[in-house]
């Protein structure tokens, strides 16, 4: 049986080696061509940035390297999700158009269109993960774990030292939120409500690392901040499909097409945006209701 930590720094350093083992298993998912593969790959990747960033006051060397390339990697990986989520998407949101709404090929250009850029993102993938880059990337990370250089304040307590991680993440999401509350109109509060989505993510990342240590208050911290996030990341992929959806519109109108049906979803997906920042700040109240918030 396996002893549990009895130091923060022994928490940090399980955690970040079973983070690199979790991405080294989705990159063989994404090199067999597994469906989500791709996509599971990103998430692991995503994750151990997270965990370098959150715990960087715990660790004596800066970990800024290492957190660039993972969000290198991460971008390398995002053309073949996101071509994949928003097809899916428009899929669905085409079904249940009347037949009479649907007027030109619209069925076919979005899949055709969107089909290509993620057999284009795919393949970008594939090159990132056979690029010494990516070979540098995991010597990296293997090096960082196999012997963690920890500060005086990682041989605390996890109990005495996590909560003071989940709380530094849980101020970057009220600066996150108070900057969306001020932000303009338009593309300028799409990106701020964007940033406090990546800071939800990342709250609800080190409220799930600290389960094992604090229990009930943060497992629903990190459920509460896990709503934001989806909340937001619902906003997001309105806010992606509107403008793919005026870039073909627009395309559509210079060839002489009948672009009505895009228009018809653009003018859905304002609506399902203006939803998701309701439901997000219902989540948000119930962020702010947690003991470590």
């Amino acid at each position: 049986m396996t002893a549990e930590p009895c130091t923060a720094a022994e928490v940090v350093r399980d955690h970040l080696a079973r983070s690199v083992a979790s991405l080294r298993e989705q990159e063989a998912m994404v090199r067999s061509g597994e469906e989500h593969g791709v996509h599971s790959m990103r998430i692991a990747a995503r994750r151990l940035r997270t965990a370098l960033r959150t715990c960087q006051p715990l660790i004596e060397v800066r970990t800024d390297v290492l957190a660039d390339e993972l969000r290198w990697l991460g971008r390398a990986l995002s053309g073949a999700r996101d071509a994949q989520v928003l097809r899916e998407r428009l899929r669905h949101l085409l079904s249940t158009q009347s037949p009479e709404l649907v007027m030109g090929p619209v069925e076919v250009l979005v899949d055709d269109e969107l089909s290509a850029a993620e057999q284009r993102g795919r393949a970008q993938a594939l090159e990132a993960l056979g690029s010494a880059r990516y070979l540098r990337l995991l010597d990296g990370l293997d090096a960082l774990v196999r012997d963690l250089p920890t500060t005086e304040e990682a041989d605390g307590l996890p109990c005495d030292v996590l909560p003071g991680l989940v709380r530094r993440d849980a101020r970057r999401l009220r600066r996150a939120v108070r900057d969306a509350g001020s932000a303009g109109p338009g593309e300028a509060h799409d990106v701020a409500l964007h940033n406090a989505r990546k800071k939800a993510k990342r709250l609800r990342y080190a409220g799930e690392m600290a389960v094992p240590t604090l229990g009930e208050p943060a497992e629903e911290l990190a459920s509460a901040a896990k709503l934001v996030q989806q909340a937001l990341g619902e906003h997001q992929d309105a806010v992606m499909s509107r403008r793919f959806l005026r870039e073909q519109g627009a395309r559509m109108h210079v060839a002489g097409m009948n672009g009505f049906t895009l228009g018809r979803l653009h003018a859905l997906e304002e609506a399902h945006a203006a939803a998701a920042v309701d439901d997000f700040e219902h989540a948000l109240r119930r962020v702010r209701a947690q003991k470590i918030w």
